[in-house]
């Protein structure tokens, strides 16, 4: 990330509404784009589908350079599960890792927390749960 935060803006996207993979619940996806200053900082997107017990909103985060150029070690992408204590990072499926690698790295907890890139991330995340209005 190109700033300390203080200059990221959120520019909100599209809006789907569509069922959950796993119990077929209606769920909202939104997706944004985030800004720092003039540089693309990254995109997300954030799902939630309501009035299924044990699913919490999901917010997947995409930062790095997406150039037409840039391969998968070039790009990440992050999973943050969002319940009554806040954000926290979580781990992506052994599936989900697999169709990504292509085209991002997927980084875990384990890969993120305790690192410089953690304050940013959790900056940008900030950002999203703050100035998306839909949120």
């Amino acid at each position: 990330m190109l700033s300390d935060g203080s200059d990221v803006t959120v520019e909100e996207g599209e809006v789907e509404e569509t069922a959950c993979k796993c119990c077929g619940a209606p769920t909202t996806v939104v997706n944004g784009f985030l800004r720092a200053g003039a540089y693309h900082a990254g995109w997300y997107t954030v799902g939630v589908t309501l009035n299924a017990p044990g699913h919490l909103p999901l917010l997947r985060l995409y930062i790095g350079d997406w150039g037409a150029e840039a391969g998968p070690r070039e790009r990440w992408g992050f999973r943050i599960g969002i319940d009554s204590d806040g954000p926290q990072l979580v781990d992506w499926p052994d599936a989900d890792k697999a169709e990504a690698a292509p085209v991002f790295t997927p980084l875990d907890r384990a890969q993120v927390l305790g690192t410089p890139m953690e304050p940013q991330i959790f900056t940008l995340v900030d950002a999203i749960l703050t100035q998306d209005s839909r949120l």
